[in-house]
């Protein structure tokens, strides 16, 4: 008898206990998590561009990342202070757009292709990380901010001629986001909210091989995959800047087969990073050359360099191209079944211009749901003011926004 009632006690005691705890939330299948719709905002859009954070229809994205914060003696400081923190005041500008919009997710991003000179300095040692990390804390609290996202471009080799890289930079990129996911998490608990992390990454294999997806893909919350500037105008031959698929007729040296988005989202997954935690980049922007041989409408033709841009020579917003160019002045509209892309061209000039249009753009959008990605991010927003990619995506994504 005795016997009996110590294993009806036995078997009865966890039951009482853990009708104490509170039962573990149940995992939320991939598909039927909210898409991240991820705006980038550039800080000098304060300048010429003219667009402010309070031009931005919050209705239509989840997250704006700021672009950028920069690293100065191993900690995050602001930017551009002439716009960030006087004069517009983008950053609090930014808050108070946050403070109408409460489902509003803001970001810090550091770095960037200019600024990411000292992240192999601030990602070396436990210490040297940590004050990057606690940095980064003061920051998204002085500015009101949710999170910290790092566009370190790029560790081990890659980026602008000013960058410095390391071999342990492979090993120490997880190491930074580990450093920044504790200081962040014991900020959140301190503070009573959740603090995001999230990172930039080439759509080039590089990236993989010289860091450590398997690990990063489970401390950040999210990853924007850079899948566009496949190709530019620092080659010398026309090419598309964010091809669906590969397109065998591109075969140019130094050019990928694999640098296409498709390829770019099935690497990341086969290198371990979660479906949902991966969000697919989209340009809201086009590269022009001039001069290109009238071969296949000037497609994968040898060039004379750049040609027209809204700011610059070669890089055109959505917004001109939009509005002036698609089937005008010369320009004619052509799609490429193979790669999924539209781009133009000019007969007489022998001006190519690759640019994302709204049927490339759907079969992303496609895309992210087969998939169940995490969503969509855009570089960026100041780019498509009538905002017809925009509208695309948040309709696709944020059924609310609707």
């Amino acid at each position: 008898m005795r016997l009996l009632l110590s294993l009806l006690l036995a078997a009865l005691l966890p039951l009482a206990v853990a009708a104490d705890e509170p039962a573990p939330a149940k995992p939320t299948p991939a598909a039927s998590k909210p898409y991240r719709v991820v705006a980038y905002y550039i800080s000098w859009a304060a300048y010429a561009r003219r667009y402010f954070p309070s031009d931005i229809d919050a209705r239509k994205v989840t997250h704006i990342n700021f672009a950028f914060a920069d690293i100065k003696d191993g900690e995050v400081v602001v930017g551009d202070p002439g716009v960030d923190t006087r004069g517009p005041n983008n950053l609090k500008a930014l808050s108070e757009l946050k403070a109408k919009h409460p489902h509003l997710r803001t970001m810090i991003s550091v770095g960037g292709w200019s600024w990411s000179t000292h992240f192999s300095d601030a990602a070396l040692t436990p210490a040297s990380r940590k004050k990057f990390a606690d940095s980064a804390v003061t920051f998204i609290r002085r500015f009101n901010m949710d999170g910290v996202d790092i566009d370190w471009e790029f560790p081990v080799e890659g980026g602008p001629d000013t960058m410095k890289h390391r071999p342990e930079d492979k090993q120490n990129y997880t190491l930074l986001a580990k450093a920044l996911r504790d200081a962040l998490d014991a900020a959140g608990k301190a503070d009573g909210k959740y603090y995001e992390l999230s990172t930039a990454v080439w759509g080039n294999d590089k990236f993989i091989r010289n860091t450590e997806m398997d690990k990063v893909g489970k401390i950040f919350d999210f990853i924007n995959l850079m899948t566009y500037d496949y190709n530019g105008t620092w080659n010398s031959f026309s090419g598309h800047l964010a091809p669906f698929k590969h397109d065998p007729a591109y075969d140019k040296p130094g050019i990928s087969p694999t640098f296409n988005v498709v390829d770019t989202v099935d690497a990341y997954l086969k290198a371990g990073v979660p479906a949902d935690r991966l969000v697919v980049g989209i340009p809201l922007y086009g590269y022009s050359w001039k001069g290109c041989a009238p071969q296949r409408n000037g497609e994968y033709q040898e060039c004379k360099g750049k040609g027209r841009g809204s700011w610059e020579d070669g890089n055109l917003d959505f917004t001109e191209i939009e509005k002036s160019l698609i089937d005008k002045k010369g320009f004619k509209r052509h799609w490429n079944e193979v790669a999924k892309v539209a781009y133009l061209y000019n007969e007489k000039t022998g001006e190519f211009i690759s640019y994302e249009d709204p049927q490339a753009l759907a079969l992303k959008l496609a895309l992210i749901k087969a998939k169940g990605l995490g969503g969509a991010m855009y570089w960026e927003i100041t780019a498509d003011r009538k905002q017809t990619l925009v509208k695309q995506i948040s309709d696709a994504l944020i059924p609310a926004a609707k």
